[in-house]
């Protein structure tokens, strides 16, 4: 059997190190000290996963959605959307994101509720309420709550500040 050691030094030789160079080729820049923020500026209207219940904009970081989706963001305020209509869905979501500009507010709740008592128990109170909020400039993320806080009945979302 050969030695995996041997067989390594034999397969670099004569390799020359990449000196100033990542991977790519591209020349190493000293990384900033000055942290990027957590959104870029809105250039798309946001990516929506196949069943609408994840949605983010470009530029939201990887782990801060990741934190989002599961639930590990402090949510600073709750709107409670049973008994409301589709009509006064939007208009109660937009007030509701206007009351939230503390800069502790970034993470809210809307409870939609599931549509156990809608017809053919679809939920148009909830389709009218992730209507609204990816169209609404302050969303930069949402996705369903995990079981403790209503599952696919609630909400995070993940505001500007």
């Amino acid at each position: 059997m050969h030695d995996p050691d041997r067989l390594f030094r034999k397969s670099v030789t004569g390799v020359i190190p990449l000196r100033d160079q990542d991977s790519r080729g591209i020349p190493n820049r000293p990384r900033s000290s000055v942290s990027t923020p957590d959104v870029d500026p809105i250039a798309e209207p946001g990516k929506v996963d196949l069943d609408g219940d994840l949605f983010y904009r470009s530029g939201v970081q990887k782990r801060r959605l990741r934190e989002l989706r599961r639930g590990r963001l402090k949510i600073a305020d709750i709107l409670d959307l049973h008994g409301y209509t589709q009509v006064s869905t939007p208009a109660a979501i937009t007030n509701f994101i206007a009351s939230c500009s503390h800069p502790d507010n970034q993470c809210v709740m809307i409870i939609t509720g599931k549509g156990r008592n809608s017809p053919d128990r679809v939920s148009v109170v909830r389709a009218t309420a992730l209507e609204t909020l990816r169209k609404h400039p302050r969303v930069l993320a949402y996705c369903c709550s995990q079981q403790g806080d209503g599952g696919h009945g609630a909400f995070y979302i993940l505001l500007r500040r």
